[in-house]
């Protein structure tokens, strides 16, 4: 039995379709097409349905899925762990809260191309708990994410940085406190489903603030265009990085001292890539020191 038949099983599992997979798994659909009807023949079972257009996995290829991702993820171990293998090089599927993708991520990757050229890392996006979720069932090897709520059994946690919360206003807003310019102007909202929308809550409540939302966005990058067109005022995280280009903002600390996001990176207990994610932990760590010197 092929390990590629398997790994392209597993990639039609995740990504939901046969040109999903075909792009993940590096191949064409066509070959995705033979390797499946190769290990049907191979099992002597039908893994799909193909009534349906496009196929899609009936019960009997569900059910082997989570063995065929077992099989795959004890190969990569194997090959891993093995003498031939160089040990700072291989595949890392890395995840990310997307506050951290024009933060400090794309400095640390840089760095870490340069340093570590075989070792390759490919990124994705999504919402915390999303991400978690995939950590959790081996979709992706580790995520970048702020501090979870609780303790996640069988994952991972490990701080790198971390980023207080400060209030951003257009340029041209009153020389206020930011907690005058909270009570006195619209609020845009960080998403309340993320880790850091809930940290926001609860030092607004903590301030006895209520603000006047307008809106609800899960992005800096939004956030910080509404923020720029005078629509309201917000509260981020500070980032440890301003890129070129970055919008011209108020960017005022709070009167007390505030709470702070802890950034993370979180991955499955003993994973056989925590060679790797070291290395990236050590860079996204010192990244944020360098940024704080300059």
């Amino acid at each position: 039995m092929s390990i590629r038949h398997l790994k392209t099983l597993v990639a039609i599992a995740d990504k939901g379709s046969f040109v999903e997979a075909a792009e993940a798994v590096f191949i064409t659909q066509a070959a995705v097409s033979m390797q499946m009807k190769a290990l049907e023949e191979e099992l002597k079972i039908s893994l799909f349905d193909r009534t349906r257009r496009p196929p899609v996995l009936n019960a009997v290829g569900i059910a082997l899925v989570p063995k065929a991702r077992e099989l795959v993820r004890h190969y990569e171990q194997l090959m891993e762990t093995s003498a031939i293998i160089d040990r700072l090089s291989g595949q890392l599927s890395l995840g990310s809260v997307p506050t951290m993708l024009t933060g400090v991520l794309p400095t640390a990757l840089a760095s870490l191309r340069d340093s570590l050229p075989q070792l390759h890392i490919s990124v994705s996006s999504g919402q915390s708990n999303s991400l978690i979720a995939q950590v959790d069932r081996g979709a992706i090897d580790a995520a970048i994410i702020s501090e979870p709520s609780s303790d996640r059994p069988g994952l991972k946690w490990t701080p790198f940085g971390i980023e207080p919360l400060i209030v951003i206003a257009p340029i041209d807003s009153p020389n206020d406190p930011p907690e005058v310019l909270l009570q006195t102007h619209p609020f845009i909202r960080f998403n309340k489903n993320e880790f850091v929308g809930q940290l926001i809550e609860e030092h607004l409540k903590n301030l006895g603030i209520v603000v006047n939302d307008i809106m609800e966005l899960n992005t800096l990058e939004a956030i910080s265009a509404m923020v720029y067109h005078g629509l309201g005022v917000s509260i981020i995280p500070q980032s440890s990085i301003q890129y070129p280009g970055t919008l011209p903002l108020k960017r005022i600390s709070f009167t007390n001292k505030a709470p702070h996001r802890v950034l993370g990176l979180i991955e499955k207990e003993g994973s056989s890539k925590a060679h790797l994610t070291k290395e990236l932990l050590s860079e996204l760590a010192q990244t944020i020191r360098g940024s704080r010197r300059v």
